[in-house]
């Protein structure tokens, strides 16, 4: 069963997780090949629902950040279902989420794209290559655009960058989305790759994006994911960017991570954790 949507202010802000897919993305001896089976054992314990045996069960979110000047989308999910051809459980829950809250692809100002990654860009337009967000800015790094061109002929790549080549707002610096709401750079998992600040009224949110896609990550760095990039450059961006994370009143949103994929980052009993806001 699909999630409802998870909302919390932040400060004069809201902030929204909405599931729009969950599927198997693959086995966990592809995608972390460096990483022996049995060092996965504390990882299954905290978060049971990212494993299904020896897969990775993979949840693709939204988020929604909306104020009185400005509502912001933060990357639109896998897409209309069948997009992608992965071991789907469930897909194109974005627009039924958008609809709980009350919102229409209409009343979108801004679709902030973290990346060009398959997951990360699936309700750019709908089934037919039409945009899906008829209002909105498309903002997106520079690079990622570049980069995405490369690949021009692979059907996400045609389906959803190509329609919107002439509307992508070409970013290269922190770019404000709305009040309180600013793009910077997390660099290493592939080309352009952005996260978000969300900051009003001394709340904070920090929208990783994929810099650590599974909460593994945040406690051992170093790992290799085989879809990262640049794997040393992930890590030290990493390494950067956790210890101003850990232990905070930050908030912390993936939209890989369980349950809303919104939480904190925690030392608990000698472990570096990821617990979800509740």
């Amino acid at each position: 069963m699909r999630r409802e949507p998870f909302t919390t202010s932040v400060g004069g802000l809201e902030l929204a997780s909405i599931e729009d897919a969950v599927g198997l993305l693959g086995d966990l001896a592809d995608l972390y090949p460096d990483v022996p089976a049995d060092i996965w054992q504390p990882y299954r314990a905290l978060y049971p629902s990212l494993f299904d045996g020896s897969q990775w069960m993979l949840r693709c979110g939204c988020f929604l950040v909306r104020g009185d000047d400005a509502t912001v989308l933060v990357d639109t999910g896998v897409g209309p279902p069948g997009s992608w051809g992965w071991n789907a459980i469930s897909e194109g829950g974005l627009p039924e989420g958008l609809s709980a809250l009350g919102v229409s692809p209409e009343d979108v100002d801004v679709v902030l794209l973290t990346h060009l990654h398959i997951d990360h860009l699936g309700w750019n337009t709908d089934a037919d290559g039409v945009v899906f967000f008829p209002r909105a800015r498309y903002v997106v790094h520079r690079d990622a655009v570049a980069f995405a061109l490369t690949q021009r002929e692979r059907p996400h790549i045609r389906r959803c960058v190509a329609p919107l080549l002439d509307r992508f707002e070409r970013i290269s610096e922190a770019t404000e989305l709305g009040p309180g709401i600013e793009t910077f750079e997390l660099p290493g998992h592939l080309p352009g790759h952005l996260g978000v600040h969300v900051r009003s009224e001394g709340r904070a949110v920090e929208l990783i994006a994929d810099m650590a896609v599974h909460p593994a990550l945040l406690e051992e760095p170093d790992w290799v994911y085989a879809s990262d990039g640049d794997p040393p450059v992930c890590a030290e961006t990493r390494r950067r960017v956790l210890p101003d994370l850990l232990d905070d009143e930050v908030l912390v949103a993936c939209g890989h991570y369980p349950g809303s994929g919104v939480g904190r980052v925690l030392t608990s009993d000698g472990r570096v954790v990821w617990e979800e806001a509740r």
